[in-house]
């Protein structure tokens, strides 16, 4: 299985940044708790001093935190708040921050701090990393004076996806090294440590046998919003010249003014590592892409008794993606999906049937409530369905104003059982009800869903065991006669929030929107139990609108978020 250091790249904050989430919870009361300490420490200064009308000066920056009021600080994130410490401070005009002004709170103001919230990109701020021009710099203007301290506010921390060159790598050799952030680069050196080595030491510097990169040139930014975060992010590449290096294998580290972030390097091929999967139970015909890195000189893609040669998968260039088309479900599978190379071996959890709840072939059963969806084999005509089983499929021409739509509602047997979850080996037992899915693949064939003027959608239903009362999802109306409501958005939503049309995909829904498992590990969702589930056309609207949606494998998955 993947393990837990390879699902995201390894990445550590410097510690003289302000704590974004401290700031927040403590806000303007700790702010002014810590006016008020200052005020107090600084109550022997000299006469011109207290009246706040000398020359002014800056001699620090403090977090609104009392915990940390005697920690002076040099950097910051943007939308912080922080105190400016100093003397003769008082009757502030003015506050600039990489030469642009920001607010800040005048009833706050003493002879001592001044308490100023850095703007986010957001809102239109610019860091001097885009901007050369600019100073990293606290500029404050008095009524009697001006005080100026260097200040750096920093990108989002940075991240390490990738690192493409050919093998075997040696001295001189041009590596690219894709991440995210990569900005105000400070140091790029390799280390004999390995990442995984890394993961489980406390550091404040990196040891081991260092060795400077020879040259360090950014060939690549694209700064942009992140419309699904929205919050900005810098996709970057950098080119390394690699050095003499007397040691195989180690980390590549990237140190930047947000701080640092490292990846497994290797002058020969290393061993594979994937980071995610577009589906963990696609059906036949599905377009399936593994994403990683390492996928060097690929050799096989195997699961269970399939095993796809290198003439049926397709490697990008980035050496970064595989990309297969489901030939069928195994027959003798043991959960999993490796990747080989020359480099070694990967796995992640894949048509792992101890995970589903039901294929439609037989293995739960349908209440046989009405209006019921159809149960189709591939015909000509439907959806490209590929299988040698059975999906549902709720198809309406034109829904409009219906509060009772066609359905799947399954249970496990009439004797009230649950559907067996997944094990604790598969799931940890400390999972959060946000980290585990009711998934299935769907194929939505051109319904209205998601146009903007239909207000149909798919309501979800979970009833734990023994018949208790039904857990709907967190479905509710806001205005009914303008038919909007709070809903998952898209319908049919992906793990990234987004929908597809004319092809299957994973449609996932955490199970943190159902009552009966809101805020549980997945231990106590698996006490719980599951005895059934519905899935329900329903449009409350008055546009009508046209609905066809094939759906499959219904299952439980997990994701570490």
């Amino acid at each position: 299985m993947i393990s837990e250091s390879n699902l995201q790249p390894h990445n550590i904050r410097t510690m003289t940044i302000i704590n974004i989430k401290r700031l927040r919870n403590h806000g303007w009361t700790c702010c002014a708790f810590l006016a008020a300490f200052v005020m107090l420490f600084t109550a022997t200064s000299c006469k011109d001093d207290e009246e706040g009308m000398g020359t002014p000066e800056i001699t620090g920056v403090r977090a609104c935190d009392p915990a940390k009021a005697d920690s002076l600080f040099t950097k910051s994130s943007t939308g912080q708040t922080f105190a400016v410490i100093g003397r003769n401070l008082a009757d502030v005009q003015r506050v600039y921050i990489n030469d642009q002004k920001v607010s800040f709170n005048p009833t706050l103001n003493t002879d001592h701090s001044i308490i100023i919230t850095v703007p986010t990109e957001e809102n239109g701020f610019i860091l001097t990393a885009f901007d050369s021009s600019l100073k990293d710099e606290i500029r404050v203007e008095t009524s009697h004076g001006t005080a100026v301290y260097s200040f750096k506010i920093t990108a989002p921390y940075p991240s390490i996806s990738r690192v493409q060159a050919i093998y075997p790598r040696k001295q001189g050799d041009l590596l690219k090294v894709y991440g995210l952030n990569l900005v105000d680069i400070e140091r790029v050196y390799f280390t004999d440590i390995p990442a995984e080595e890394l993961d489980t030491t406390v550091w404040e510097t990196i040891g081991g046998n260092i060795v400077e990169a020879s040259e360090v040139t950014t060939v690549m930014t694209d700064h942009k919003l992140n419309t699904r975060t929205q919050a900005y992010e810098t996709a970057t590449q950098l080119g390394v010249t690699m050095p003499n290096l007397p040691y195989q294998k180690g980390s590549l580290v990237v140190q930047c003014a947000s701080g640092t972030t490292y990846i497994d390097f290797s002058v020969v091929p290393g061993r594979p590592v994937l980071l995610d999967i577009s589906s963990d139970m696609p059906v036949p015909g599905e377009k399936v892409v593994i994403t990683g890195r390492e996928f060097v000189q690929v050799e096989s893609v195997t699961f269970g008794d399939i095993h796809l040669a290198a003439d049926q998968f397709e490697v990008s260039s980035s050496e970064d993606a595989i990309t297969f088309i489901m030939p069928q479900m195994p027959s003798d599978t043991d959960g999993m999906l490796t990747v080989t190379t020359p480099g070694g071996q990967a796995s992640v959890l894949f048509c792992n049937y101890n995970c589903l709840l039901t294929n439609f072939d037989g293995d739960a059963t349908d209440n046989g409530w009405d209006p019921n969806a159809s149960y189709e084999t591939a015909m000509p005509g439907v959806a490209p369905y590929t299988g040698d089983g059975t999906y549902a499929r709720i198809t309406v021409e034109s829904e409009a104003q219906q509060w009772w739509g066609k359905m799947i509602y399954f249970r496990k047997d009439w004797d009230g059982h649950s559907f067996a979850l997944p094990s604790f080996d598969i799931i940890p037992e400390t999972a959060t009800a946000d980290e585990v899915y009711l998934a299935m693949e769907v194929f939505d064939n051109n319904s209205d869903y998601n146009n903007g003027e239909f207000s149909g959608y798919l309501r979800y239903m979970i009833q734990p065991i023994g018949d208790s009362e039904n857990s709907y999802d967190n479905f509710e109306w806001v205005d009914y006669g303008a038919a909007t409501f709070r809903n998952f958005s898209p319908v049919l939503a992906d793990i990234n929030g987004e929908s597809h049309k004319g092809m299957w995909y994973r449609h996932v829904m955490p199970l943190s929107v159902f009552p009966c498992y809101t805020g549980l590990t997945y231990a106590e969702i698996v006490n719980v139990g599951l005895n059934q589930f519905r899935i329900q056309s329903i449009n409350q609207g008055m546009a009508r609108g046209f609905i066809d949606v094939c759906f499959d494998n219904v299952r439980i998955f997990y994701k570490k978020k």
